[in-house]
């Protein structure tokens, strides 16, 4: 359909449309009064009476202010009692009603018609049509929301003491999603919510507002000034519900899911049972939790994990042995722990300790490791040993001091190495 049969089945419901209004009461019959007016001056002045009276025994009026009362109302019912009334009600005949009901339903679409003639122009929608045959008005629409807030902008920027003004804008602009001008009105409502001394309550939502609009400009960071701005809040008012979901937020981000959790349910304590928003603070919670118990199954098994890639114990001389009578002779050397694998060429950890230091504790750990590819834990068990080599040299030779070597599983710990020349 084009705009022109548009526009005319608009005219003509319109036109049905007033007539549904202003036929039905020139058809209808219209009563004649049942009782007489005086009568009806009656029951009103007893029903006043009666409401005087009720006022004066709930002790709402004194009995000075009663009498006054009573007085008044008789003297307005006397008043209207003594005005002339016509004593017959005129009755219009039913075919003079009907005669005007007939001719209101010819003139006035006659009269609507010709009026369009004289002052409308019927080309208009066919030339409109013509110029926008794809338009919904949406952009148009867009256009005047736009220059609405433009405007409101401006009048702001006359009287700046506005604070609800300074609201309605920044709310105005996160509509358009224009979240960084948002923040700026929330900023400028703040400054005029302090100057005006406006109460706690009051301050601490700006703040909230203004944190949600930041996190909004920044694409969901919390970070920044929308993290003092939620601090802000908070210092104000502990249980703002905006504030305590975004600082909740922006614990669960950073990993501080006890504080997370924390905030959430000071939250839901606010939250009607059952109502949308506590059933998501709920959801949020569940999933915390859930986030939790794996953060600390995970912490668990990592610690697990470390402690079977490492071997501790004790490093000494053998008791029959130690020779602190030569300490010149011991001044070079080194001990060397080292742990061994099964079909591996090379060894898998080693450790450099001087040999003034025994007696020593010792932990091989990842930190030992000669090729950082291959853990202990990588072998179901690991062969331990001690050697002093005089000279310091790493390379095994004539003349150096062994330890027992014995195999042992990864993750062992309390192990003892002795130092002894029989060995």
């Amino acid at each position: 359909m084009t705009a022109m049969h548009w526009l005319w089945l608009g005219a003509i419901a319109l036109m049905l449309l007033s007539l549904a209004v202003l036929l039905p009461p020139l058809l209808a019959e219209v009563p004649l009064p049942a009782s007489d007016p005086d009568e009806a001056l009656r029951r009103l002045y007893q029903a006043q009476l009666a409401e005087l009276k009720l006022e004066r025994s709930g002790g709402r009026l004194s009995e000075t202010d009663h009498a006054q009362a009573v007085e008044e109302l008789q003297r307005r019912l006397l008043n209207e009692l003594d005005r002339p009334r016509a004593s017959v009600a005129w009755r219009q005949s039913p075919w003079l009603r009907r005669g005007s009901a007939l001719l209101l339903a010819v003139l006035l679409p006659v009269a609507a018609f010709a009026l369009y003639l004289q002052v409308g122009d019927p080309k208009a929608a066919a030339q409109l049509a013509q110029e926008q045959p794809d338009a919904h008005g949406d952009g148009a629409g867009d256009t005047q929301v736009q220059a609405m807030v433009d405007g409101l902008a401006r009048r702001l920027e006359e009287q700046p003491q506005n604070l609800p003004g300074w609201v309605m804008l920044a709310r105005s602009y996160e509509t358009l999603e224009r979240f960084d001008a948002a923040a700026q009105a929330y900023r400028r409502a703040l400054q005029e919510a302090r100057r005006s001394a406006m109460d706690e309550e009051v301050q601490a939502r700006l703040w909230a507002d203004l944190a949600d609009a930041l996190a909004s400009a920044q694409g969901g960071s919390l970070d920044g000034e929308a993290g003092e701005a939620i601090k802000q809040a908070l210092m104000l008012q502990p249980d703002q519900p905006k504030a305590l979901a975004l600082a909740g937020s922006a614990a669960a981000r950073h990993g501080k899911l006890d504080e997370a959790q924390k905030n959430w349910q000071a939250l839901l304590r606010q939250l009607e049972p059952g109502s949308d928003m506590a059933l998501r603070v709920q959801d949020d919670l569940l999933k915390l939790e859930a986030l939790a118990s794996e953060d600390s199954s995970t912490s668990t098994a990592r610690t697990a994990a470390a402690s079977k890639s490492r071997l501790s114990g004790e490093l000494r001389w053998a008791a029959s042995k130690a020779n602190p009578s030569e300490p010149a002779r011991l001044a070079k050397a080194q001990v060397f722990v080292v742990a061994r694998a099964d079909g591996h060429p090379r060894p898998v950890a080693v450790l450099r300790l001087p040999a003034t230091s025994l007696p020593a504790h010792f932990t091989l750990g990842p930190e030992n490791l000669l090729d950082p590819a291959v853990s202990l834990s990588s072998f179901p068990e690991l062969r331990l040993q001690a050697r002093l080599s005089l000279d310091g040299q790493a390379m095994p030779q004539a003349g150096d001091i062994y330890s027992q070597s014995f195999s042992v599983p990864p993750g062992s710990s309390n192990l003892l190495l002795e130092l002894n020349p029989a060995f």
